[in-house]
């Protein structure tokens, strides 16, 4: 009997002293960052969607204005390089997809850090060395939109795109990297190519970033285009003639994840804003923009971005080895002609 209260009683002070320490780790964090002030974050997250995380932040930690740099990810990729070769770091953290953060990485350009909120992730949402944690997903999918494609000309998988009434009237993003080496990996080379150069005779309409492909998409600009269902979900619930197909086989996807650089000049309020960004309140703010959070129990907003049920693979950890080869063919592929 009294080893058993004697073992209620170790676990029940481990518990305790546990609680404790978080709390005194938050609270030197918290003193840290008011003498700080500010935070710079490098992100790729659209401009609406990292104000409404930015403002939820500042209001729970007034003592903070957090400046934001947001670019499109090999642009942003390619700026912190060039600062770090020139001897600047001006960011505090860095919001990106996983193959670039894989280049970061590999360059020191990263700080190791153990966010007391990604304990409760699955391991393949964070880095195993500490480097960095995923915030939400992105899966690449054929979007339509419903007045220009309906009923049996709706695409069920990749191959249908290629059908010839669809030349001309396909939207695709002119860095479609990820999406372009995962289907290496996932189909093998010579069927990936194949596709590709197929989809090149489509003559698809390249544009830059998926906020603007959604958008057109759904004004008509084109009829099939490849997008992040996130964004059709959250434009179809206003009211736009636009969806997406589930059953495309497979469904590339990519988390976009955060990390605090290596010479970060604010270390104490880049460290509060990644535990804002993996906590409950941080994935429910994500989650209420139509992003698929990565936080264990939160759900998304529409129960179509359901992930269990789609074929999907996700875009290699160690891609960033190869980005080069397969940013030179995808432009080799598709830019020829510009």
């Amino acid at each position: 009997m009294y080893r058993k209260y004697s073992l209620v009683f170790i676990l029940f002070t481990l518990i305790v002293s546990t609680s404790h320490r978080s709390f005194a780790d938050y609270a030197g964090l918290v003193s840290g960052a008011k003498k700080e002030k500010e935070i710079v974050w490098y992100t790729t997250t659209s401009t609406p969607d990292n104000q409404v995380i930015v403002k939820k932040f500042e209001r729970k930690y007034p003592f903070l204005k957090v400046k934001v740099l947001r670019i499109t990810g090999e642009k942003l990729r390619a700026r912190i390089l060039t600062e770090a070769a020139s001897g600047k770091y001006f960011n505090d953290l860095v919001a990106v997809n996983e193959m670039e953060m894989g280049i970061l990485k590999s360059r020191g350009l990263l700080a190791q850090y153990h966010p007391p909120e990604a304990k409760s992730y699955p391991a393949g949402a964070k880095d195993r060395d500490g480097y960095f944690a995923g915030i939400y997903a992105r899966n690449f999918v054929i979007g339509y939109n419903t007045e220009m494609v309906s009923g049996k000309k709706v695409p069920r998988d990749w191959p249908d795109i290629l059908r010839p009434e669809w030349k001309g009237k396909i939207g695709l993003d002119e860095e479609e990297f990820e999406w372009y080496g995962s289907l290496i990996e996932y189909w093998g080379r010579e069927k990936t190519r194949k596709f590709m150069k197929a989809l090149s005779r489509q003559e698809p309409q390249l544009r830059r970033g998926h906020t603007l492909l959604a958008q057109l998409l759904a004004a008509g600009e084109f009829a099939i285009s490849i997008v992040y269902p996130y964004q059709v979900e959250r434009i179809k619930a206003k009211g736009a003639p636009i969806d997406w197909v589930r059953t495309s086989d497979p469904i590339v996807t990519s988390l976009s994840v955060i990390a605090i650089s290596a010479k970060a000049p604010h270390p104490n309020a880049a460290k509060l804003f990644t535990n804002f960004m993996l906590s409950e309140e941080g994935q429910t703010t994500i989650r209420d923009r139509y992003r698929v959070p990565i936080r264990p129990g939160i759900t998304p907003a529409s129960p179509k971005l359901e992930q269990s049920d789609l074929k999907i693979t996700y875009v290699s950890s160690d891609m960033f080895k190869k980005v080069t080869e397969y940013q030179k063919e995808f432009k080799e592929i598709f830019w020829k002609n510009r």
